[in-house]
């Protein structure tokens, strides 16, 4: 006969937050954020590490239900039973004006593509660009879920 332990699945708490509010807070089973090195997965019990997060798509799952939102950058202090997302804008795929997104996509591209952009300047903008279109991508997802299952 399995243990209460091994029946119920193993979870970690997750606090998402930025300068103006806590995004999330609550407990989950994995999340997985983009970072320098590309997209990083993280479950309970994980070895302690702190790690700079970049603009694009966090998910995780929480009972069983996967969700997702765009951040900018930061970092995240992971822990074995805790993980603590600082950055500075979180955002839920309904919180997102795709049309505003792909105005600043295209401000972004500009800046970066411009010849009088200074090197910090196109850096900026490269954030600028992931961020949009992390931004973009996240809504497109959730917006096509929603139609696909406009019950769920």
């Amino acid at each position: 006969m399995a243990s209460k332990d091994e029946t119920v699945k193993k979870k970690m708490m997750l606090e998402v937050v930025n300068p103006y509010e806590v995004f999330f807070e609550g407990r989950v089973e994995r999340i997985v954020i983009p970072t320098l090195d590309g997209q990083y997965g993280i479950m309970p019990g994980h070895a302690p590490l702190v790690i700079a997060v970049t603009p694009g798509i966090a998910t995780f799952e929480a009972d069983g239900e996967k969700k997702s939102f765009a951040l900018s950058e930061g970092f995240a202090e992971v822990g074995q039973h805790v993980v603590v997302l600082v950055c500075n804008a979180a955002e839920w795929p309904s919180e997102i004006d795709e049309e505003r997104a792909k105005s600043a996509l295209e401000r972004a591209t500009e800046r970066y593509n411009s010849v009088t952009s200074t090197e910090e300047q196109r850096l900026y903008a490269r954030h600028a660009i992931k961020r949009a279109k992390a931004r973009i991508t996240v809504a497109a997802e959730w917006k096509k879920k929603k139609k696909d299952h406009p019950y769920s």
